[in-house]
């Protein structure tokens, strides 16, 4: 497989988002907290103004022509917590996982993260082993496990809570005191 073309979105690319974002939400609705309908009747300017967010950037990986896969991050509003970005919505099409993409994403995604937070958080379902593991090798370390976190066509699934925080010292599965 060819190395994948990484490149951010900006407001102009608002139907390159979409389509991949509702690809993901179609083809993995079962991952994700939001549902395919919710964002699929959302008119251009709600997808343009995302883009054009500063709190929030969005990256896609291509193969020749096409958008195989896609990762953001985002900055909550709340004051107090604006310190952590958040990844969110990491996708990569079925077929083409395992082969690099997902980490040449998470790659772009947490270099621009980290020039805006002082840590990254994710959630991950706990079943998905090789996204675990990716996310583990780029630093993060599993803080906590949500039982019961996204319930689709009435199947629960727990998530990890992920955090790569360089102010922390970590272990896999507990964040201790900040290092003096």
């Amino acid at each position: 497989m060819n190395a994948p073309v990484i490149s951010k979105l900006g407001p102009d690319d608002w139907t390159t988002f979409r389509a991949i974002r509702l690809e993901a939400l179609e083809r993995a609705p079962h991952v994700f907290g939001t549902a395919h309908h919710q964002e699929a009747d959302h008119r251009g300017e709600w997808w343009r103004g995302r883009l054009a967010s500063a709190d929030l950037g969005v990256y896609v990986a291509q193969l020749g022509d096409e958008t195989v896969g896609m990762a953001g991050w985002l900055l909550p509003a709340a004051a107090n917590a604006r310190h952590r970005a958040y990844v969110w919505g990491v996708y990569v099409r079925d077929g083409l996982r395992g082969g690099g993409i997902g980490r040449a994403l998470m790659t772009a995604t947490l270099a621009e993260a980290e020039t805006r937070a002082e840590a990254v958080d994710l959630n991950v379902l706990v079943e998905n082993a090789p996204a675990v593991r990716l996310y583990e090798s780029l630093g993060f370390v599993v803080v906590g496990t949500v039982p019961r976190a996204l319930k689709h066509a009435g199947v629960y699934r727990d998530q990890y809570t992920m955090a790569r925080d360089p102010g922390v010292q970590s272990t896999p599965g507990t964040l201790q005191s900040p290092v003096v």
